[in-house]
Formats: C-alpha cells, sequence, structure tokens
C-alpha cells in the first residue's frame, strides 16, 4: 500500500470525531463521525513520511513549523490523537533507546537541574506575565465553581492549600519550588508565618523578592535560589511544593522525599502539589525536547512508596484534575489574547510552539491520563491534622 492508502485506511477507522484531511495531491476526504470540527493540511509525501517517523515528536515540530496545517480549534486534533491507532503514534526500539539516552543527559541532578530549569522558567518574566495571573500562579487553581475567573480561582488555591498545611502565627513554612513567590506572600500575609522559598531560576526569585518588598514582607519572607538538596539541618514547621515534583525526575524522587521529611520537624504537616499519571509511563517526547526537559509525572503509587519510606505519613490525597483543565483553558484564553505581543517578544514559530503545549496540557487533562494530586502528610505521627475536610470550607478561612 502507499503512504496516502495506508492512512485512508486507518483514518476510516476513527469514531467520534468528524474532520477533513487535504492530501499533498489535492484530495480533500473527510473522516470520522458528524460535521467535520477541524481540518487538517499535508505538505508533501516525503514529509509527512518523515513525521510518522517519530510522530510524538515530528507532528507538533511540523505544526511549530508550518508545514502540518490546522484549521479550526487544536483541541479537536489532540483529542483525535487520544482516538487514532496506536500505532500511527508507535515508536521503535531504536527511536526508544535515543530518547532515553536523552533523558539521561538532561537528568536532574545539582549539575544538569539549573539548565533543565532556566529552558523554561527563564524565558522571561515579562512573557508569563502576559498570560498569567497577577500574582503569577503557574499551577493549578481551584474552582469552587467552574464559571470562577482565574484571579479568584487561584486566590482560592492559596486558601486551600494553606487550610490543609493548618498554618499558625509564628510558624516557619518552607516553599520547595517557590516560583515568583505568590504563596509566600499570602502565608505570610494572611496566617503571619515565615516562610523560606527556593527557586532555581534567578529571574523569578529576582522578581519575586521584589514583590516581597513591595508588599512590605521583607521580614517575614525570604526567597532564595538554592537547590533542595542544598537545604542543609534547618528544620520547619510546615513544608509546601506546588509543581516542583515533575521537575525531580524519577531516579532523585526518594531524595526529594527525603529531603521533605528532613526538613520538616516530628509531627510538623507538609502538603505536596504534583502532576502525575495514571499508569507509569513517559512523558510525551516533544514536551521533555522542547518544553520542559527533564520532567518526569509520577504515578499516586510512585508518590506514596516514597513518601513513607521517607518516614512520611499521607493523611489526605484529593485530585484537582477537573480544576487543571479549567486553569489551562483560562491561560489559553489569555495566551491568545496576547498573541500578537508575544510574537512581537519572539516571533510566530514560538508562538505555534506554546499553542502547541498549552493545548496539548489541557487535552492531557481531558482526554488523557493525567492528573493533579495535592498530598497531606506529617513527619511521623501528627495531632494537628483535624478529624474532617470541614476547616477546609469554612468561610472567611484565610
Amino acid at each position: 500500500m502507499s503512504l496516502k492508502g495506508d492512512l485512508d485506511r486507518i483514518l476510516r477507522r476513527v469514531r467520534g470525531a468528524g474532520f477533513t484531511l487535504r492530501y499533498w495531491d489535492g484530495d480533500t476526504i473527510a473522516y470520522g463521525d458528524g460535521a467535520p470540527e477541524f481540518g487538517l493540511r499535508l505538505p508533501d509525501e516525503a514529509t509527512v513520511a518523515w513525521m510518522l517517523g517519530d510522530a510524538l515528536v515530528r507532528l507538533p515540530e511540523a505544526y511549530v513549523a508550518g508545514d502540518l496545517g490546522v484549521d479550526g480549534d487544536l483541541q479537536h486534533l489532540l483529542h483525535l490523537c487520544y482516538r487514532v491507532d496506536d500505532r500511527v503514534l508507535a515508536i521503535g526500539p531504536w527511536r526508544k533507546a535515543a530518547l532515553a539516552l536523552a533523558a539521561f543527559r538532561r537528568r536532574n541532578s545539582l549539575a544538569g537541574a539549573p539548565a533543565n530549569v532556566s529552558h523554561h522558567y527563564d524565558i522571561g518574566n515579562e512573557f508569563f506575565a502576559t498570560w498569567l495571573d497577577d500574582d503569577m500562579n503557574y499551577s493549578c487553581a481551584y474552582f469552587e465553581h467552574a464559571s470562577d475567573d482565574l484571579p479568584t480561582a487561584q486566590r482560592q488555591k492559596l486558601r486551600h492549600i494553606c487550610g490543609k498545611l493548618r498554618l499558625q502565627p509564628g510558624d516557619r513554612l518552607l516553599d520547595i519550588g517557590c516560583g515568583w513567590g505568590a504563596l509566600a506572600r499570602h502565608a505570610a500575609t494572611h496566617h503571619g508565618v515565615g516562610v523560606v522559598g527556593i527557586t532555581l531560576s534567578e529571574p523569578q526569585r529576582a522578581l519575586g523578592q521584589t514583590r516581597v518588598r513591595e508588599h512590605g514582607l521583607a521580614d517575614r519572607v525570604e526567597l532564595r535560589r538554592q537547590d533542595y538538596r542544598e537545604l542543609g539541618a534547618e528544620t520547619f514547621d510546615r513544608v509546601v511544593s506546588v509543581g516542583m515534583i515533575e521537575h525531580v525526575g524519577e531516579r532523585y524522587l526518594p531524595a526529594y522525599m527525603a529531603s521533605v521529611a528532613r526538613g520538616l520537624r516530628p509531627g510538623g504537616i507538609a502538603v505536596l502539589h504534583t502532576m502525575g499519571k495514571t499508569r507509569k509511563a513517559p512523558v510525551t517526547p516533544w514536551i521533555t525536547k522542547h518544553i520542559f526537559p527533564g520532567m518526569y509525572l509520577p504515578t499516586l503509587a510512585e508518590l506514596s512508596t516514597h513518601m513513607t519510606n521517607a518516614g512520611l505519613r499521607i493523611s489526605d490525597v484529593e485530585n484537582l484534575r477537573p480544576h487543571y483543565a479549567l486553569t489551562i483553558e483560562a491561560w489559553i484564553d489569555r495566551f491568545e489574547k496576547h498573541a500578537d505581543a508575544i510574537a512581537r517578544m519572539f516571533d510566530e514559530r514560538f508562538v505555534r510552539m506554546w499553542r502547541m503545549y498549552l493545548h496539548a496540557a489541557r487535552a492531557a487533562f481531558v482526554f488523557g491520563a493525567l492528573n493533579v494530586w495535592q498530598l497531606t502528610c506529617s513527619h511521623g505521627s501528627s495531632d494537628e491534622i483535624p478529624l474532617t475536610r470541614r476547616h477546609l470550607y469554612e468561610a472567611g478561612r484565610g
């Protein structure tokens, strides 16, 4: 069979999505069920053969380069990717070995982690400020109602996490992966705690510390450029980590959990918030190549195993999966409203790359097997964790 014939045979089995495909010879064929939701335009046959040789990397690369044309909402295309025959997206053993070698080279060692973080987070504070909320929360928000706007949902996320931490005035809080310091400022302002936040991104730390001073919190909040493995013997009453575990890497999860336990006083409470997969599987290779080098998304089983081995006792687990889909939907809307400005900061290719990343992330939460786990735990046994979750939903909480 020809390449066109092979594709036609596979795509005629697709159900649950209607779309059109314009082949390189000019033929346009409708596939799937119902009215077309989007259209694809394929370039020459050689480029299509190249794309299909490593579809999980090259199909999004072709979109970013402008070789793969998409008419309509990217979400519909990405939904189709979860329905299409697995053989279309499969990779061979040699490619798997090459990906494994690339992952080893970009591992999150003490020497390698700063470069991996810089690749993503040091793009520029101005860029992130363009489409995040004013406090620059770059993690899953908490929607008490699906209609909540993004700033409201992000404030609710901060309250939700601080409620789980059971913060008391005078407590010392360690924020591992503090970003631009939104959670640190919230905890210090509303709960009277002292906060040490650590990040490997110097632009993040610098802007975050500026905002700390602007809020009059310099005596209570310190943001450092520091690796979690460099904390030494410091101990804290509470530990929080939001969106950081994704950047630890599979081989370093035991060391990370040991650092959390070492930094948390006996009986102290920690909240660990991370994306994770339902079943153990590698991160899509296009994401680790272009967006998040060194990323690994653990399963709940991996998290619980490493936590208990480190002496952390899990008291509560919450899955915020639908909340992240809503969060990214809001990010996409803001990103698109400022796409022209972002293109002037970088170029059109950069806009397409980040558009693909944001849409792929949302699709993974809506159609795929990604979750957002919030795990509350203590260092050993603790009498500070309430019997119920009622305190999380009481009116007027900080």
